[in-house]
């Protein structure tokens, strides 16, 4: 399976009755991520700069036993429409993280987004190594983001209620 070609990715997607301008205010934030991760426990913005385009924070990670921290610059940014993240390196990147949201007809929508990109990690490591268990490792990734992916959309509506 090659990662880099094929891009697998996943989404989730909530309709929100809030404002598209204080959907913007939680989705363009990635401090708030964490509240609704379990992988993903801390963000830290690298400078003091506010969330635009070129801007990095890291992320402190942890899953089973493993930590790591990974270091994420914003690739996309357009206000009350686009937020996108992308993991690693620009040049071979581990993943890229987006928020679409789209207002009309007086409810807005939220989008979560991430695209397996290829670049060097736990998962493409294994996906070289074990070929014939690709597939179904890659499947079974996407599914536990999605699921993830659903909570932090959930999550970051319900602050906007609050």
């Amino acid at each position: 399976m090659d990662l880099v070609r094929l891009q697998p990715n996943t989404f989730s997607s909530r309709t929100t009755a809030a404002p598209i301008d204080a959907i913007w205010s939680v989705a363009s934030n990635p401090l708030l991520l964490p509240l609704f991760s379990t992988e993903l426990q801390e963000v830290r913005m690298v400078s003091d700069e506010p969330v635009a385009l070129g801007a990095q924070f890291e992320g402190d990670q942890l899953r089973g036993d493993r930590r790591w921290t990974t270091t994420s610059t914003v690739t996309g940014f357009e206000r009350l429409r686009y937020f996108e993240w992308t993991v690693g390196s620009l040049s071979a990147p581990v993943s890229r993280w987006s928020f679409l949201l789209d207002s009309h007809a007086g409810v807005t929508t939220l989008t979560h987004r991430v695209v397996l990109c290829g670049g060097p990690s736990p998962l493409s490591e294994f996906v070289a190594e074990h070929p014939d268990e690709a597939e179904d490792v890659v499947q079974e990734r996407l599914i536990t983001l999605r699921e993830r992916m659903s909570v932090t959309v959930a999550g970051l509506i319900e602050l906007v209620r609050q």
